[in-house]
């Protein structure tokens, strides 16, 4: 797990520069808001197409400190969305963290950097990231946001969760007497969602921002392999997925604003946002917290800082089998909750019908 460190000093540029460099965001924001960044620490944890490019909307606001933690190294196929990267990073398998760190420099050599090539789901990588006070996470899986979420839970922290979506479309069926000509036309779902976990609010399970289910899955080999020959869907990390530049430059500025109106609030905070890119539709979702969550609740770690420790890299506790209505057990790859699960496409029908499931007490705005 090596940990790069860049210097504290380096070029600065002329005292003018320098004056220069946030006079229009302290015309908009205020000089207080401009401190604030200034001395606030934020870990980026994955660094890929969303990752990379907070970070860099994060040098150019001129956040004080970052800790980028990623695991990987550069492929070719990341060379269509990952901020900085370049041909000779596949050649020489740059780790991604070294790829964000030089992009974070060439902007702003101001900002203090501190890079991890590691996973979150390491206990040692997870205890580094506490000292953050706010931590993004561009994630992918359940039980990377699994341990992200215990975290800020543990520590009080700010967790913005985002996650992507990008798949084909579904073809409409003609009707029976209908004929239809060839449309060459893409037909695409994009969009997805940004999750925000604040102090003493509800945390991501409460948001249900991942399943506890897959969780076990993904850190079980055997219980993943036994799902799929059961014939339930896991999601495999290793699997290329679809990724374009401009939907993750859409959801990376969504957590850059929340990030700005958590340390300087200027709108009302968000809970869960839903983006959906292909009807250029948003709903913001509302949520309280479970009073009995087992992420967040009273047997929960929260608050319990060190004294709790690092989460145990093994199977979570699973709650009790989900039943419908009826009574009836449902399938593990089931969900009763009204938000969606990282990694699934049904969140874009939620956008459309969020408006009218008002005995929820969900509170949206579509526009």
């Amino acid at each position: 797990m090596p940990i790069l460190t860049t210097p504290t000093g380096g070029p600065t540029g002329s005292p003018a520069l320098l004056a220069d460099r946030y006079d229009r965001q302290v015309r908009a924001f205020g000089p207080h808001a401009q401190r604030r960044l200034a001395e606030l620490t934020v870990a980026v944890v994955g660094l890929g197409g969303v990752g990379s490019q907070i970070t860099q909307s994060l040098a150019h606001l001129g956040v004080g400190k970052l800790l980028l933690v990623d695991p990987d190294t550069v492929a070719a196929t990341n060379l269509n969305r990952l901020v900085g990267a370049k041909p000779s990073d596949v050649a020489r398998a740059a780790t991604k963290v070294t790829v964000a760190a030089r992009t974070v420099r060439t902007v702003n050599p101001q900002v203090r950097i501190r890079g991890i090539t590691g996973s979150i789901l390491d206990p040692v990588v997870w205890q580094q990231v506490r000292s953050a006070a706010v931590i993004v996470g561009a994630v992918d899986g359940h039980a990377p946001r699994w341990a992200l979420n215990r975290l800020a839970v543990q520590y009080a922290r700010c967790y913005l969760d985002t996650g992507v979506e990008l798949g084909p479309a579904p073809r409409p069926e003609p009707a029976d007497n209908q004929i239809q000509e060839a449309d060459s036309r893409v037909r695409l779902e994009a969009g997805g969602h940004l999750a925000v976990v604040r102090p003493g609010g509800p945390c991501l399970r409460c948001l249900s921002g991942y399943d506890p289910r897959l969780v076990d899955a993904e850190l079980d080999p055997e219980l993943a392999a036994a799902r799929r020959t059961a014939g339930y869907r896991v999601d495999d990390s290793g699997e290329p997925t679809p990724s374009v530049v401009f939907v993750n430059q859409i959801i990376a500025g969504y957590a850059a604003g929340e990030l700005l109106n958590y340390i300087s609030p200027w709108r009302p905070p968000l809970r869960y946002l839903l983006v959906d890119a292909s009807a250029n539709e948003t709903a913001v979702l509302g949520a309280d917290r479970d009073p009995q969550c087992l992420a967040c609740g009273p047997d929960s770690p929260r608050g319990l800082s060190d004294a709790a420790g690092p989460p145990p890299v093994a199977r979570t506790t699973t709650p009790p089998p989900a039943r419908d209505a009826a009574g009836a057990q449902q399938s593990p790859n089931v969900r009763s909750s009204r938000y969606p699960s990282p990694g699934d496409l049904t969140w874009l029908k939620l956008v459309r019908t969020a408006v009218v499931d008002a005995g929820e007490g969900i509170a949206e705005v579509v526009g």
